[in-house]
């Protein structure tokens, strides 16, 4: 069974030209105790799975078959506690794995730690008071995770709209925009806009032209890039480059450069 409000948001997204809908499980707010024993932690539930038939499809007049995502978003305050570590297994089944740190302190843990692959860090409005340390924001970078900014409260709540704007000129002036998606977070369908109007929106996030199409195009779609990779594990192979012909009568020996260092020594001097 399909939900209804589920199908109304497919159907608008459809009709902007999406043919991929990541779908949000509902976001867990987990808070962490301070007790080093504790084991009050909530459950994980498992990815809901959706399966739409030839009739929902054309009922809402969806031609081509969509790509459904999952997602996960946790919200979490303590980084001492062992949850991640003990629900890892769980939570590594979700298409994307995004994070709210309310803290300094778990924002760090966000960006430093390897027992989950975070894909997406989400910061609301009320997470505005965060401090951004540049070195933590370019590990980020490294490490290809996004940082998201929604732009659904500012269409309901205009207190909403001024501290996301403000949340987004910070991020601005602590990395110029790097790494920033932009979502939706809409509930109904109402609440969608179409991309042109939020590329208009993402002016007011301090993004160039060229910025907020890319937080809504690019980015966007290297945020499921990289998820899909780490999950196949990409990031931990070795490069190796062959020469499949040799056709310039140089020695064999030459012929076969392994790792990055002489794959690019290779390319400096055929470029030569």
């Amino acid at each position: 069974m399909v939900p209804v409000r589920f199908m109304s948001l497919t159907g608008q997204y459809s009709s902007f030209g999406s043919p991929m809908w990541p779908r949000r499980h509902s976001s867990m707010r987990v808070r962490y105790s301070s007790r080093p024993f504790a084991d009050d932690f909530p459950s994980v539930p498992p990815p809901p799975k959706v399966t739409l038939t030839k009739e929902d499809l054309d009922r809402h007049g969806i031609t081509k078959e969509p790509v459904i995502l999952t997602r996960i978003t946790i919200t979490y305050a303590d980084p001492g506690s062992a949850f991640l570590s003990k629900f890892r297994n769980s939570i590594k089944q979700y298409d994307i794995i995004a994070v709210t740190p309310t803290t300094d302190s778990a924002l760090k843990q966000t960006v430093s730690q390897t027992v989950v692959d975070v894909d997406i860090i989400a910061l609301g409005p009320e997470e505005r008071g965060t401090r951004f340390a540049r070195k933590l924001l370019r590990l980020a970078v490294e490490r290809n995770i996004y940082f998201e900014l929604s732009y659904g409260p500012c269409i309901t709540d205009s207190t909403r709209r001024q501290q996301t704007i403000t949340l987004s000129h910070v991020l601005h002036h602590s990395f110029r925009s790097a790494n920033i998606i932009v979502t939706s977070q809409a509930r109904i369908p109402s609440h969608l806009r179409r991309p042109y109007d939020v590329m208009n929106l993402g002016k007011f996030f301090g993004l160039t032209d060229a910025g907020a199409k890319a937080a809504l195009v690019a980015m966007g779609h290297n945020v499921v890039y990289f998820a899909a990779m780490r999950r196949q594990g990409v990031a931990r192979c070795a490069a190796q480059v062959t020469l499949l012909k040799n056709t310039n009568g140089q020695d064999d020996s030459i012929a076969k450069y392994e790792g990055l260092d002489d794959a690019r020594k290779y390319l400096k001097t055929q470029n030569a």
